[in-house]
């Protein structure tokens, strides 16, 4: 009850007083510059925003292929012993880089497989021990044709993951078939 009447008179005391409430007018050509100014910068905000972003995509994007350029280089040995080696060296270097991109851009579990990334690590260790005896020792006519004979070898296991990858594919296509 007592609230009543205090809302009653509260509600007078309004209906007196509006008109000394009510008495400016808002300047909206101040309140539209005002939002303008605001969404402009909210604008500029967000262009920043988007090349922030893109900076930072472009940098992960950069750092990634570096790191992966630079892992995935192989180091060539004959170019300073003989030409000829060297050029087959160079064309042996760039079928295992080709082919390893390849396996690689499959996306496929690769541990499935009965040609196993284990025996890739196999061949590349073997191919370092036998680097780091030609950077010592010198080059020999063995222990050429053992690198040389080394990658050929790692190109037939990718190659043989290839075609396993492939038989794998096809018999999941068939087996979805029937």
């Amino acid at each position: 009850m007592i609230l009543k009447i205090i809302a009653m008179n509260f509600e007078e005391y309004i209906r007196e007083i509006r008109p000394t409430l009510d008495v400016e007018q808002p300047d909206e050509e101040h309140i539209w510059i005002g939002i303008s100014n605001s969404l402009k910068m909210q604008k500029r905000t967000r262009y920043w925003k988007y090349a922030l972003m893109a900076a930072a995509m472009i940098v992960v994007a950069l750092t990634v292929g570096y790191q992966y350029m630079r892992n995935s280089e192989q180091p060539l040995f004959f170019v300073n012993l003989d030409p000829e080696i060297a050029k087959q060296e160079v064309e042996l270097v760039n079928l295992i880089k080709s082919y390893t991109r390849q396996v690689e851009h499959e996306n496929f579990n690769l541990e499935t497989l009965p040609t196993t990334p284990d025996e890739l690590k196999y061949t590349d260790k073997l191919i370092e021990v036998y680097s780091a005896d030609l950077k010592q020792y010198g080059a020999n006519q063995e222990l050429t044709e053992t690198l040389l004979d080394l990658y050929e070898k790692k190109i037939m296991l990718l190659k043989r993951m290839l075609n396993e990858i492939e038989k794998e594919k096809e018999y999941e296509n068939t087996k979805f078939l029937l």
